[in-house]
C-alpha cells in the first residue's frame, strides 16, 4: 500500500528533461494523503491531479470506496481501472518519498523509505478524467504491487516504480507493451528512515 508520500527534493526539478514539463517552481508538498492535490507526468507532460481516482462512470466525484492505490494484478481487470487502462492513460508520480506504518514493539511506527541515491521514485500511476456538466475533476491511483525482500517487513505492499529505461513504454506503449512492465521491482538501493511521529496512518 502506498497512503503518504512526498514531492520536495530538488533531484526531481534536475530531471524536468526526462520527465517533461515539470514546472522548476511546482509546489513542494510533504505528507500527500489520498484526495490531495499531487503532480502528475503523463504521455503530454506535467499535470496536477488528485490522488484517488474518480472513475468515469461514478454519479458524482465523491466516492464510497478507496481507490488511491490499484493492484498491478488486477488493474486490466477491475471495472474502476479497466477503462483508462485500455485507453493508456497512465501517468508516472515522482515521489522524494513514501510512507508506511508498520508495527514496531506492538504500536504502529511512521517509517520513511526513498532511494537511497537521493533521487526521486517515479510511481506508476492511471489517470481519469471525470466530467458532469461544467464539472470537471482529473485525478490518478497509484498502482501497487509485492514488495522487494528488503521491505516485506514494513508492508505487504510497495508502488510499482518505473525506471528511466522503461519510462516512455510506460507513458506511450500500448496497453499490451505497458503491461509487461507490471511485474518489474524497483532496483535502486532503498532507505528506510524511523520517521516523524506527527505522520498519522492512513488505516483505508
Amino acid at each position: 500500500m502506498c497512503g503518504a508520500f512526498e514531492q520536495h527534493n530538488k533531484a526531481m526539478h534536475l530531471w524536468a528533461a526526462i520527465l517533461g514539463d515539470w514546472p522548476s517552481d511546482a509546489e513542494r508538498r510533504r505528507n500527500i494523503r489520498p484526495t490531495m492535490i499531487a503532480g502528475t507526468v503523463d504521455a503530454e507532460g506535467y499535470r496536477e491531479r488528485s490522488w484517488s481516482l474518480i472513475p468515469a462512470w461514478a454519479k458524482e466525484p465523491k466516492l464510497k470506496f478507496s481507490t488511491f492505490n490499484a493492484r498491478a494484478e488486477t488493474i486490466t481487470e477491475k471495472a474502476t481501472y479497466r477503462q483508462p487502462w485500455k485507453r493508456s492513460q497512465r501517468c508516472v508520480v515522482p515521489a522524494s518519498a513514501y510512507f508506511e506504518w508498520p508495527v514496531v514493539e506492538g504500536k504502529k511506527q511512521p517509517h520513511k523509505l526513498c532511494r537511497a541515491d537521493g533521487e526521486p521514485w517515479l510511481m506508476a500511476g492511471l489517470w481519469e478524467c471525470w466530467a458532469r456538466g461544467d464539472e470537471q475533476r482529473s485525478s490518478f491511483t497509484v498502482i501497487t504491487t509485492t514488495p522487494v525482500q528488503q521491505i516485506e517487513w514494513v508492508h505487504h505492499r510497495m508502488p510499482l516504480m518505473i525506471g528511466i529505461a522503461d519510462l516512455d513504454c510506460w507513458l506511450t506503449g500500448s496497453p499490451e507493451d505497458a503491461q509487461s512492465l507490471l511485474g518489474i521491482k524497483s532496483i535502486a538501493e532503498i532507505e528506510v528512515i524511523p520517521g516523524d511521529p506527527k505522520i498519522v496512518p492512513n488505516d483505508d
